[in-house]
């Protein structure tokens, strides 16, 4: 098995979150670790804690131009991906972009097509979809053990990730021209992307948000969704001041049963639950040991000395780098995201309900 030699673009939090990733796979014998890079010398400082690349510099581009680098992973603010997304393909490397791919509809149109067109292997950083929570709920769908999801609720929010509501973090989330917006995109695109994971393809939306807390993007937005196959579903976004909490509860309904599930952004967390209702039982509710254990085999995992999925979804890129196959989830999984929060924020904004289709056939 040959190592792919990667080079990491962004050591912020998530640079470093998936730093601590790359170190684990460094031991796996599945990743050398050539490069980091950010403008921050302290941030670089923090990567190289975690996963110990033969370098760091404040360039992105040396990194991406090096040509020992093979594969670049891109975890800078959201208005960069575009650029340093580009720069990648040009070197021929495959990627795997942090979300949102970038801050506005145009742009994510745009990205996702050069990436097609490239033909090179290329991921989007949505680790939630490795959650064995997320897993274990599609089963359910696709196996008809509840019989056929009839409609859902889905709630997550987190605190607000600006220096003003947390001393000493970045501040660019807060900022439209940097994030292209707030709760919805920065946060909940990650739910997007489950929801069209589990449920299919979005067909209709209608929405609303607010911004409590006086920035130019939202901290609050409500969405009712419809899916292609008929299912419909609510989903509630917060950014609040409550410093620390990250949690998403979804619940399931089908139609001889419902599902209730609580996750968390961490390997172990203590609020994740899954617990299932069917007629005449009384409730399950399943072991999260067991159930991590039997996701970590299908995945064919020996460690569990990871604390984010964002491991798993690395692997997985890593894997399909080697191999030089198409990676899930993949640019095209993150239009339909994209496109679902792009018809939510056409929504408030006039109103009315928007249709995803109209959305997708459109660059305004």
């Amino acid at each position: 098995m040959e190592a792919v030699r990667v080079g990491l673009v962004g050591c912020g939090v998530i640079g470093q979150i998936h730093a601590d990733g790359l170190r684990l796979l460094v031991e796996d014998g599945e990743v050398v670790a050539v490069a980091a890079a950010d403008p921050s010398e302290k941030a670089c400082k923090a990567a190289l804690h975690n996963c110990a690349f033969r370098y760091t510099t404040s360039d992105p581009h040396a990194v991406i131009a090096d040509p020992e680098v093979e594969a670049v992973l891109v975890a800078t603010p959201t208005h960069s991906h575009g650029e340093l997304v580009r720069a990648a393909l040009e070197a021929g490397k495959a990627l795997l972009c942090e979300k949102p791919l970038a801050p506005t509809w145009r742009e994510v149109q745009e990205l996702v097509g050069v990436v097609a067109a490239s033909g090179l292997t290329a991921q989007v950083g949505f680790h939630q979809r490795f959650h064995p929570i997320i897993q274990r709920l599609q089963d359910s769908v696709t196996s008809g053990e509840l019989g056929r999801p009839m409609a859902y609720s889905l709630r997550e929010d987190q605190f607000w990730p600006t220096g003003d509501v947390v001393p000493g973090h970045s501040s660019w989330r807060s900022q439209r021209a940097s994030a292209g917006g707030g709760a919805l995109l920065e946060h909940s695109i990650h739910a997007a992307d489950i929801l069209c994971f589990l449920f299919g393809r979005p067909v209709r939306v209608f929405a609303r948000r607010r911004s409590m807390f006086g920035y130019d993007v939202e901290d609050v937005a409500a969405l009712t969704i419809e899916h292609e196959g008929g299912v419909v579903g609510t989903l509630l976004t917060i950014f609040n001041g409550v410093e620390g909490r990250e949690m998403r509860r979804l619940e399931v309904f089908f139609e001889h049963g419902d599902v209730e599930t609580t996750s968390d952004f961490i390997v172990g967390a203590p609020e994740d639950s899954y617990m299932v209702q069917r007629p005449a039982q009384p409730e399950e509710r399943l072991d999260q040991v067991s159930l991590r254990d039997a996701h970590f085999g299908r995945h064919g995992l020996r460690r569990r000395d990871f604390l984010f999925y964002t491991y798993l979804a690395d692997r997985s890129w890593v894997h399909a780098v080697r191999q030089g196959r198409r990676a899930t989830p993949g640019f095209d999984d993150a239009l339909m995201a994209h496109a679902l929060v792009e018809a939510a924020y056409r929504s408030a904004r006039d109103g009315t309900a928007a249709d995803v289709a109209e959305v997708l056939g459109q660059t305004g």
